[in-house]
């Protein structure tokens, strides 16, 4: 009964250490794919400086890089809590183990000196000539079988605990050092949080100095960027009416889809959230859905898709499998991919050129062409699905970094 009450809590113990590690690779990993996000925004802001771009570009990034970095500190606070408990429960096993290693050893040296003491083979041979039966002969063979036995199992079980005692220790101080490695990291990157937050307050009061200047910039871009959606409907809409044109069952404001086409669309759909970024490296500055400016928040903007902002000279690609059915070039030369997935498109503006055409048939990141880069030295890519007519949060159907 000890001995499978024994077993159950050693499965038990297992089973709190699996899932201590588990949550320690979790954590571990959205800390590195967060910082990955964090260098993201440093390349950006380094070289914003260097090319003296617009307040309100390194507002936005700084903001952002902000964000991610309360987000980090979050998670390093949790590992570091995760780690000081793996650590209270490592100790507490060793005692545990030292006082139960203790005990074993007490009735090991108690059973040694009472077998020393009748060890001699004819006090042995007495014991059993002495018995009165040739069944209790056999029965003091199998006792003295038993107590051989139970002693060698003590000290096997002295070895092992003390081999466990060992490898808790290494662990424990594996542990110590990972702490150690996670406060100092912490501590970086609120010193790293704070030096932000002080530029940051420097850029928002020489945007203050000017607010309607800014102001102004902000609604004119708002304007292209609503004109710019209005363009992406009208040429689905466009595309919709051609693929629907002499379409037998043909329904108004859907894609008619051959079967291949279906396909396309279900194998889309069945990837939703596994999609991968439309850039190879870049952070997300603006989101889908109506949001407040980062700047000026008074302000809010309407968001048909994402913007992810990328080193310059960056290459976009498409997130599936698809056709290009339009490149449309704006009248400031700035080029649109729209990507077709059965009744589902995905749309690639502010493109510098392309390295596609109309038509051609794209795998699963095929580079598409050049993002553009504007005069204040800022490399965006404006993203959106759509299905239909009706545009989607790139949340749902894209990988999370």
């Amino acid at each position: 009964m000890k001995i499978c009450i024994y077993f159950i809590v050693f499965l038990l113990a297992g089973s709190f250490n699996a899932v201590g590690q588990s949550e320690k690779a979790r954590l571990e990993q959205q800390r590195a794919a967060i910082q990955a996000q964090i260098n993201q925004f440093d390349k950006l802001l380094t070289g914003a400086k260097q090319e003296q771009r617009s307040v309100l570009s390194q507002v936005q990034t700084i903001d952002a890089k902000i964000a991610k970095t309360q987000e980090i500190i979050t998670i390093t606070n949790k590992q570091a809590n995760l780690i000081t408990r793996s650590i209270k429960e490592n100790t507490a096993t060793i005692k545990k183990l030292n006082a139960e290693i203790k005990e074993l050893k007490a009735d090991y040296a108690a059973m040694i000196v009472k077998t020393y003491k009748s060890k001699n083979d004819q006090s042995r041979l007495m014991f059993l000539l002495s018995s009165e039966s040739f069944l209790q002969a056999y029965k003091r063979i199998q006792y003295l079988q038993a107590y051989a036995d139970y002693r060698k199992k003590q000290a096997d079980e002295i070895t092992i605990k003390s081999n466990l005692i060992s490898e808790k220790n290494k662990a424990l101080e594996k542990e110590k050092l990972q702490k150690a490695e996670i406060l100092a990291a912490n501590k970086k990157l609120r010193d790293n949080l704070a030096r932000d937050k002080a530029a940051q307050v420097v850029l928002l009061n020489e945007v203050k100095k000017d607010e309607k200047k800014y102001a102004a910039e902000i609604r004119s871009k708002a304007r292209e960027r609503d004109k710019i959606d209005r363009e992406i409907r009208k040429i689905i809409e466009a595309d919709i009416a051609a693929s629907n044109k002499g379409k037998v069952g043909a329904t108004k404001g859907k894609f008619f889809l051959t079967p291949e086409a279906k396909e396309l669309a279900r194998n889309f759909q069945s990837n939703r959230g596994k999609l991968p970024w439309p850039v190879s490296e870049g952070v997300i500055t603006r989101r889908y859905g109506v949001q407040p400016h980062p700047v000026l928040r008074n302000l809010p903007i309407q968001s048909s898709g994402y913007r992810f902002q990328t080193p310059n000279g960056a290459i976009a690609r498409a997130v599936f499998d698809g056709e290009v059915v339009q490149i449309v070039k704006q009248n400031n030369g700035i080029l649109m991919i729209h990507v077709r997935h059965g009744n589902f498109t995905t749309s690639y503006g502010n493109m510098k050129n392309v390295t596609v055409r109309k038509g051609q048939k794209v795998n699963t990141l095929t580079p598409l062409g050049e993002i553009f880069t504007d005069r204040d030295g800022v490399t965006e890519l404006h993203f959106a699905i759509l299905e239909e007519l009706e545009p989607q949060d790139p949340a749902r159907w894209l990988l999370s970094k």
